[in-house]
């Protein structure tokens, strides 16, 4: 009778003991999230301030071989046309790189631009039309990397009134890309195998940051991407959302987490990507962040603060 009611008590002792460990932990954190431009992945609504800069390095396995049509389409091959079958197969790393620069206390620029390590592949079976469609076929690299260029304006700043701080932004993509979506006939865009083929979009969004006190910060986003790739497809126009979160830990160390519904790399997009990653402040100024994704890959970043990132130090308030 003695060990039942001891092991029906254990889950509540276990839970009295988490309390107050964390009642005691927590009184102990002095720490204040220091503005960043953006999390693992997503952007945040707090600007850079003036002349402060942040510099993002990404590494993303992305995979793609479901492209396999069995029907025959047209393919340009050397100025001529013929119908065969093509599939596409992509296994490679896209390698995103952003700088943010904060060219005024609301305003800030971004620059960037994703390469890849190959291993995008166009196919054309039976290329001599023998009816041998295993061996006889013909495979043509394709490129893959785009260059970035954007704005984000904050609208509504943090004024510890209990509101969120509110930014909008938008970045234009330019590059070479692949087929990596069929349009509506289930065929691919571009007729020519022998290369990829350039594109431009326009991606959009309006993100909000809830602080909660000095240790806890909410993210969220939802934007528009717009690209020429997309013109011949059913798909127009892709929404995408976005959702984050960064909490104190310690005085100088922050645990991050994001998840974004859709994020456009090269002229492709990178699904339900869920970033995990630590982020410690180095000195008053400067932060170094390193962390996980779940294409699998990483990602690190190095924040040097501007003038209103500055301003907001001593503001050590819990709730």
């Amino acid at each position: 009778m003695y060990l039942k009611n001891r092991q029906h008590n254990t889950p509540a002792f276990i839970c009295i003991l988490c309390t107050v460990l964390l009642i005691s932990i927590v009184p102990s954190l002095q720490a204040q999230l220091p503005a960043v431009p953006h999390l693992s992945t997503i952007q945040t609504a707090e600007p850079m301030g003036k002349g402060g800069s942040s510099t993002t390095f990404g590494l993303f396995q992305y995979s793609k071989v479901d492209l396999l049509p069995d029907q025959n389409q047209k393919v340009d091959i050397g100025g001529f046309e013929e119908s065969h079958r093509v599939t596409l197969e992509i296994e490679t790393f896209l390698m995103p790189v952003r700088f943010t620069y904060g060219l005024s206390e609301e305003l800030d620029l971004v620059l960037g631009g994703t390469l890849s390590t190959g291993g995008v592949r166009k196919v054309v079976h039976d290329f001599y039309n023998t009816a041998d469609a295993l061996t006889n076929r013909r495979v043509y690299d394709q490129s893959l990397f785009d260059g970035l260029i954007g704005l984000k304006y904050n609208i509504k700043p943090d004024r510890n009134d209990n509101l969120p701080s509110l930014s909008v932004g938008g970045d234009a993509q330019f590059g070479f890309t692949a087929d990596d979506r069929l349009n509506s006939d289930n065929e691919f865009l571009d007729h020519s195998p022998a290369d990829s083929f350039p594109f431009f979009g326009i991606n959009t969004y309006l993100v909000g940051t809830q602080r909660f006190g000095s240790l806890f910060k909410v993210h969220a986003g939802v934007g528009v991407f717009l690209s020429s790739k997309a013109l011949k497809t059913t798909d127009f126009f892709t929404l995408n959302w976005q959702v984050g979160g960064e909490i104190a830990v310690s005085d100088n160390m922050w645990l991050v987490a994001d998840f974004s519904r859709e994020l456009p790399y090269a002229g492709v997009t990178v699904t339900n990507l869920i970033g995990l990653a630590f982020r410690y402040e180095i000195s008053n100024t400067l932060a170094f962040q390193g962390g996980y994704n779940s294409q699998p890959g990483f990602q690190f970043n190095l924040t040097f603060g501007g003038e209103e990132a500055q301003a907001l130090e001593g503001e050590n308030l819990l709730f």
